[in-house]
């Protein structure tokens, strides 16, 4: 009988870990994403909360103007993980040389990582997409023209979706709406939609996607040449 005490107890302490681990694992991280456009009033923000909301990251930018011909942003992320919260605010500008360095950095990401795109895919499908809402008012000052912009725009949004439903598993009805407003030129937009993923799918993908950094010459260190080269 005495014999017995320290296995019952073992075996508790697996159990209890087991479903720890469990529950970890199968705990959703939620992705929040909104963008609007108003007026001449831009914000872009997004959201990521995982592990029932101990790890919580948040980037917005809630200033985006055109200058010329450069993109001119305020940007904001926060940090926070167990408890201990990290901010900080910085401006940041995009111009036609930049984005066209971004695309360059990440096709040579593609070619010398071994199926990369695979692994996007192959990870995508485990992400479900719970809400999506876009509404978007639209305004020439004529109505023949604000018909056929009203048209296109849905037309946008509609075959954007669609792309999407390719990609990932849309589980709730969407809600959009295009409104034509034909009294005076206007261009409006709201867009949000919230998506989710287990953890451990996650880490599943970043634990691949590091296996495949290692093999590639030169491994991580050659990833972050790319991306933080000037």
């Amino acid at each position: 009988m005495m014999l017995g005490y320290p296995y019952g107890w073992i075996t508790a302490a697996g159990l209890f870990f087991l479903l720890i681990l469990t529950v970890i694992l199968t705990s959703p991280v939620v992705i929040k994403g909104q963008l609007r456009r108003i007026g001449n009033d831009d914000d872009a923000e997004i959201k990521v909360k995982a592990l029932y909301g101990i790890i919580r990251y948040r980037y917005k930018v809630p200033i985006i103007r055109l200058v010329g011909n450069t993109v001119q942003m305020k940007k904001q992320v926060s940090n926070e993980s167990t408890g201990i919260n990290t901010w900080k605010q910085f401006n940041d500008e995009l111009d036609v040389d930049r984005v066209l360095s971004s695309i360059g950095k990440l096709k040579l990401i593609l070619k010398m990582t071994r199926d990369l795109k695979g692994l996007v895919r192959q990870t995508l499908t485990k992400v479900r997409l719970v809400e999506w809402n876009w509404s978007t008012s639209v305004g020439t000052g004529d109505a023949m023209w604000t018909a056929m912009a009203t048209g296109l725009v849905w037309s946008v949004q509609t075959s954007i979706l669609g792309l999407l439903s390719q990609m990932v598993k849309i589980n709730a009805e969407p809600n959009m709406n295009v409104q034509p407003m034909y009294q005076q030129p206007t261009f409006t937009t709201e867009w949000s939609c919230i998506a989710q993923i287990r953890f451990g799918y996650a880490i599943l993908a970043g634990l691949q996607l590091l296996v495949r950094i290692k093999k590639v010459k030169g491994g991580v260190k050659a990833w972050q040449n790319i991306l933080f080269k000037a």
